[in-house]
Protein backbone atom coordinates (compact mmCIF):
# COMPACT_ATOMS: atom_id res chain seq x y z
CA UNK A 1 0.00 0.00 0.00
CA UNK A 2 1.32 3.44 -0.99
CA UNK A 3 1.01 5.39 2.27
CA UNK A 4 2.70 8.46 3.69
CA UNK A 5 5.77 6.50 4.82
CA UNK A 6 6.27 4.88 1.41
CA UNK A 7 5.78 8.24 -0.30
CA UNK A 8 8.44 9.83 1.87
CA UNK A 9 10.88 6.96 1.25
CA UNK A 10 10.40 7.32 -2.52
CA UNK A 11 10.73 11.12 -2.35
CA UNK A 12 13.91 10.86 -0.29
CA UNK A 13 15.40 8.19 -2.56
CA UNK A 14 14.96 10.36 -5.65
CA UNK A 15 16.20 13.46 -3.83
CA UNK A 16 19.26 11.55 -2.60
CA UNK A 17 20.10 10.37 -6.13
CA UNK A 18 20.05 13.90 -7.53
CA UNK A 19 21.89 15.27 -4.50
CA UNK A 20 24.73 12.84 -5.23
CA UNK A 21 24.83 13.21 -9.02
CA UNK A 22 24.05 16.91 -9.43
CA UNK A 23 25.68 18.38 -6.34
CA UNK A 24 28.29 16.07 -4.81
CA UNK A 25 29.61 14.90 -8.18
CA UNK A 26 28.84 18.15 -9.98
CA UNK A 27 27.18 16.26 -12.83
CA UNK A 28 24.53 18.10 -14.81
CA UNK A 29 22.99 17.78 -18.26
CA UNK A 30 24.35 21.22 -19.19
CA UNK A 31 27.93 20.13 -18.38
CA UNK A 32 28.65 21.94 -15.13
CA UNK A 33 32.24 20.70 -14.99
CA UNK A 34 33.70 24.08 -14.04
CA UNK A 35 34.04 26.35 -11.02
CA UNK A 36 30.97 26.03 -8.81
CA UNK A 37 29.99 22.63 -10.19
CA UNK A 38 26.30 21.82 -10.16
CA UNK A 39 25.60 24.59 -7.66
CA UNK A 40 26.08 27.12 -10.42
CA UNK A 41 22.45 26.47 -11.28
CA UNK A 42 19.35 27.53 -9.37
CA UNK A 43 17.79 24.17 -10.26
CA UNK A 44 20.35 22.45 -8.06
CA UNK A 45 19.84 24.91 -5.20
CA UNK A 46 16.20 23.87 -5.43
CA UNK A 47 17.11 20.17 -5.50
CA UNK A 48 19.35 20.67 -2.46
CA UNK A 49 16.56 22.32 -0.47
CA UNK A 50 14.11 19.60 -1.53
CA UNK A 51 16.65 16.98 -0.43
CA UNK A 52 16.93 18.59 3.01
CA UNK A 53 13.15 18.70 3.38
CA UNK A 54 12.74 15.11 2.16
CA UNK A 55 15.32 13.98 4.72
CA UNK A 56 13.62 15.90 7.51
CA UNK A 57 10.22 14.51 6.50
CA UNK A 58 11.63 10.99 6.73
CA UNK A 59 12.95 11.75 10.22
CA UNK A 60 9.47 12.99 11.09
CA UNK A 61 8.24 9.45 10.42
CA UNK A 62 10.30 8.27 13.41
CA UNK A 63 9.60 11.29 15.59
CA UNK A 64 6.33 13.09 14.90
CA UNK A 65 7.42 15.93 17.17
CA UNK A 66 10.29 16.77 14.83
CA UNK A 67 8.78 19.70 12.93
CA UNK A 68 11.53 22.30 13.21
CA UNK A 69 12.05 22.14 9.44
CA UNK A 70 8.58 23.55 8.77
CA UNK A 71 10.01 27.07 8.52
CA UNK A 72 11.79 26.01 5.30
CA UNK A 73 8.62 24.87 3.55
CA UNK A 74 7.18 28.18 2.23
CA UNK A 75 10.49 29.27 0.69
CA UNK A 76 10.86 25.83 -0.86
CA UNK A 77 7.39 26.02 -2.38
CA UNK A 78 8.16 29.41 -3.91
CA UNK A 79 11.59 28.31 -5.16
CA UNK A 80 10.02 25.29 -6.84
CA UNK A 81 7.47 27.52 -8.57
CA UNK A 82 10.19 29.90 -9.75
CA UNK A 83 12.43 27.13 -11.07
CA UNK A 84 9.50 25.58 -12.93
CA UNK A 85 8.31 28.87 -14.49
CA UNK A 86 11.73 30.33 -15.28
CA UNK A 87 13.18 27.14 -16.73
CA UNK A 88 10.34 26.33 -19.12
CA UNK A 89 9.68 29.93 -20.20
CA UNK A 90 13.36 30.73 -20.77
CA UNK A 91 13.85 27.41 -22.56
CA UNK A 92 10.84 28.15 -24.78
CA UNK A 93 12.45 31.42 -25.88
CA UNK A 94 15.91 29.88 -26.39
CA UNK A 95 17.55 31.66 -23.45
CA UNK A 96 19.71 28.63 -22.63
CA UNK A 97 21.20 28.42 -26.12
CA UNK A 98 21.03 25.50 -28.52
CA UNK A 99 19.43 22.34 -27.18
CA UNK A 100 21.84 19.54 -26.36
CA UNK A 101 21.78 16.83 -29.02
CA UNK A 102 21.89 13.11 -28.43
CA UNK A 103 19.79 13.05 -25.28
CA UNK A 104 18.61 9.59 -24.26
CA UNK A 105 15.16 8.97 -22.79
CA UNK A 106 16.90 8.85 -19.41
CA UNK A 107 18.27 12.38 -19.94
CA UNK A 108 14.80 13.62 -20.88
CA UNK A 109 13.22 12.01 -17.82
CA UNK A 110 15.89 13.54 -15.58
CA UNK A 111 15.21 16.95 -17.09
CA UNK A 112 11.49 16.61 -16.40
CA UNK A 113 12.10 15.42 -12.85
CA UNK A 114 14.50 18.28 -12.04
CA UNK A 115 12.17 20.95 -13.43
CA UNK A 116 8.77 19.46 -12.60
CA UNK A 117 8.77 16.10 -10.82
CA UNK A 118 10.72 17.25 -7.77
CA UNK A 119 8.21 20.06 -7.32
CA UNK A 120 5.29 17.62 -7.40
CA UNK A 121 6.86 15.59 -4.57
CA UNK A 122 7.57 18.75 -2.58
CA UNK A 123 4.03 20.10 -2.96
CA UNK A 124 2.46 16.78 -1.99
CA UNK A 125 4.64 16.69 1.14
CA UNK A 126 3.84 20.26 2.10
CA UNK A 127 0.13 20.27 1.35
CA UNK A 128 -0.81 16.87 2.75
CA UNK A 129 1.75 15.97 5.41
CA UNK A 130 3.18 19.23 6.79
CA UNK A 131 2.13 22.63 8.08
CA UNK A 132 3.75 25.61 6.32
CA UNK A 133 3.11 29.35 6.72
CA UNK A 134 3.16 29.56 10.49
CA UNK A 135 5.65 32.41 11.01
CA UNK A 136 5.68 35.00 8.22
CA UNK A 137 8.81 36.95 9.24
CA UNK A 138 10.95 33.87 9.75
CA UNK A 139 9.67 32.04 6.68
CA UNK A 140 9.81 34.98 4.27
CA UNK A 141 13.31 35.85 5.48
CA UNK A 142 14.44 32.38 4.32
CA UNK A 143 13.09 33.10 0.84
CA UNK A 144 14.81 36.50 0.89
CA UNK A 145 18.15 34.97 1.90
CA UNK A 146 17.94 32.38 -0.86
CA UNK A 147 17.01 35.03 -3.44
CA UNK A 148 19.78 37.46 -2.46
CA UNK A 149 22.26 34.65 -1.81
CA UNK A 150 21.94 33.18 -5.28
CA UNK A 151 22.33 36.58 -6.95
CA UNK A 152 25.48 37.31 -4.92
CA UNK A 153 26.77 33.81 -5.70
CA UNK A 154 26.29 34.39 -9.44
CA UNK A 155 27.44 37.99 -9.64
CA UNK A 156 30.56 37.84 -7.47
CA UNK A 157 31.70 34.22 -7.59
CA UNK A 158 30.36 32.09 -10.45
CA UNK A 159 30.75 34.80 -13.10
CA UNK A 160 34.14 35.87 -11.76
CA UNK A 161 35.67 32.39 -11.89
CA UNK A 162 34.16 31.06 -15.12
CA UNK A 163 34.76 32.12 -18.71
CA UNK A 164 31.94 30.15 -20.32
CA UNK A 165 29.27 30.55 -21.63
CA UNK A 166 29.78 33.87 -23.38
CA UNK A 167 27.37 36.47 -24.72
CA UNK A 168 27.77 39.89 -26.29
CA UNK A 169 28.27 41.62 -22.91
CA UNK A 170 30.01 39.16 -20.60
CA UNK A 171 31.06 35.58 -19.93
CA UNK A 172 30.66 33.23 -17.01
CA UNK A 173 27.04 33.59 -15.95
CA UNK A 174 25.62 30.07 -15.77
CA UNK A 175 22.63 30.92 -17.94
CA UNK A 176 23.52 32.06 -21.45
CA UNK A 177 20.93 34.84 -21.69
CA UNK A 178 22.40 36.65 -18.66
CA UNK A 179 25.64 37.14 -20.60
CA UNK A 180 23.71 39.26 -23.11
CA UNK A 181 22.45 41.64 -20.41
CA UNK A 182 24.33 44.57 -18.91
CA UNK A 183 24.04 45.34 -15.19
CA UNK A 184 20.82 47.34 -15.68
CA UNK A 185 19.28 44.52 -17.68
CA UNK A 186 20.20 41.98 -15.05
CA UNK A 187 18.81 44.17 -12.26
CA UNK A 188 15.52 44.48 -14.13
CA UNK A 189 15.44 40.71 -14.57
CA UNK A 190 16.13 40.16 -10.84
CA UNK A 191 13.34 42.58 -9.88
CA UNK A 192 10.93 40.75 -12.20
CA UNK A 193 11.89 37.45 -10.53
CA UNK A 194 11.42 39.01 -7.08
CA UNK A 195 7.94 40.21 -8.01
CA UNK A 196 7.14 36.79 -9.46
CA UNK A 197 8.44 35.17 -6.28
CA UNK A 198 6.31 37.42 -4.07
CA UNK A 199 3.19 36.67 -6.11
CA UNK A 200 4.07 32.97 -5.92
CA UNK A 201 4.41 33.29 -2.14
CA UNK A 202 0.89 34.72 -1.88
CA UNK A 203 -0.49 32.00 -4.15
CA UNK A 204 1.28 29.20 -2.26
CA UNK A 205 0.06 30.58 1.06
CA UNK A 206 -3.51 30.63 -0.23
CA UNK A 207 -3.12 27.07 -1.56
CA UNK A 208 -1.71 25.77 1.73
CA UNK A 209 -4.23 27.54 3.96
CA UNK A 210 -7.29 26.56 1.95
CA UNK A 211 -10.20 28.29 0.17
CA UNK A 212 -11.48 30.07 3.27
CA UNK A 213 -8.21 31.83 3.98
CA UNK A 214 -7.52 35.39 2.78
CA UNK A 215 -4.59 35.73 0.41
CA UNK A 216 -3.50 38.83 2.30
Amino acid sequence: MFNKRNFRILAFGLALYFFITNILLGFYVLKAGSWGGGLKFLTNWNLLLNFIIAGCALLNEKDSKFVSYYFLLPASMVLNVLVFLLYWVIKLFGGFGATESGWSIFDVLKDYYMHFGTSVFLFVEVLFYSKPFQDFKREFSIFGMIFVGYIIWMEFFVQAYNDFPCGSVSCGYPYLFLNYLDIVGRLIFYVIVLVLGTVSWIGCRKLAKGPGFSMF
